[in-house]
């Protein structure tokens, strides 16, 4: 029963990267340069937007795109004050004390848009940072990807599914790669299909049969759809180093799910690495800023 209630809370939620519930932290507030709501792509005749954050002391020359979502939903806040008190929390200040330019990236939500489609903003989003890399202070053969919860996912779908572009496209942003050469990925679901569990899915389906169209739209051959937006089943001798943190506490996305993949990683030989936090529940744990010199040193390592 407890693994029924956690699948179905999953499913129901995936309440991580809503910034503004995260806790407050004393952290040290690295100033930065921001240019806001930039428009990477278009879907429906509405943009898609990011955030860039420059840290004006001691920048790496190094770019992080970092996924904002929660529940597959992403937004900025409305309220500028808000939007700013979120920017001191540690999601941002984490990876802007590492001295990364830091990139928020916001993709279509459900329930207009569903999860298969959500990868394919973030693959856009990355070409064209790398495109215009230099407008940024990056160096374009030098960016990671991080998120929580269902930003993990995101980042994880679009990292494994990354392409060298199209060299004949009529949009220059699609000649671009939409490669990444590191991950970090906080408490990602993995595989959907063994969510907990082998066939965990069932106990969703068999709770709440509509959360599957919630996800899909049409349900067709909803074990094949799961696996289509599972990062497990995209693991490939070309995947790009990973870093997974994730508490053993965790109620909402199993530790299980990171264990898998860090499994599967090591099956095809790729370079991986599982933080584990004792007794770390989801979304936010007492000291989560003590993980971050883990992720500093995997992205220099791994963009150096």
């Amino acid at each position: 029963m407890k693994r029924i209630k956690a699948v179905l809370f999953l499913l129901l939620s995936f309440c991580l990267c809503d910034l503004a519930r995260a806790q407050d932290l004393k952290w040290e507030s690295v100033k930065y340069r921001s240019i806001e709501d930039v428009v990477y792509g278009q879907k429906d005749g509405m943009g898609l937007t990011l955030d860039v954050l420059i840290p004006e002391t001691k920048p790496k020359n190094i770019g992080v795109i970092f996924i904002v979502s929660g529940s597959w939903k992403s937004r900025k806040n409305t309220v500028r004050e808000d939007e700013e008190r979120q920017r001191k929390q540690h999601w941002a200040q984490g990876l802007l004390n590492g001295g990364y330019t830091l990139f928020l990236v916001r993709h279509g939500s459900s329930p207009r848009y569903f999860v298969s489609e959500m990868p394919n903003d973030i693959r856009r989003a990355v070409r064209f940072i790398r495109l215009h890399a230099k407008d940024y202070g990056i160096d374009p053969n030098r960016l990671g990807i991080s998120g929580a919860s269902s930003g993990g996912h995101l980042s994880l779908m679009a990292a494994l599914t990354a392409d060298d572009g199209k060299a004949d496209a009529k949009d220059p942003v699609e000649r671009v790669s939409s490669r990444v050469q590191a991950i970090v990925a906080w408490f990602p679901p993995t595989d959907l299909t063994n969510f907990g569990g082998e066939a965990g899915y069932k106990n969703a389906e068999k709770l709440r049969p509509t959360i599957f169209q919630e996800m899909f739209g049409k349900v067709i051959d909803l074990e094949s759809q799961l696996k289509s937006i599972s990062p497990i089943n995209f693991v490939t001798q070309n995947a790009p180093p990973l870093l997974l943190i994730h508490g053993d506490a965790d109620k909402t996305v199993p530790i299980q799910q990171s264990q898998v993949l860090k499994a599967k990683y090591e099956e095809m030989k790729r370079p991986v690495q599982l933080v584990v936090q004792p007794g770390g529940p989801h979304t936010f744990w007492l000291g989560i800023e003590k993980n971050y010199p883990a992720v500093w040193e995997w992205f220099d390592k791994y963009l150096k």
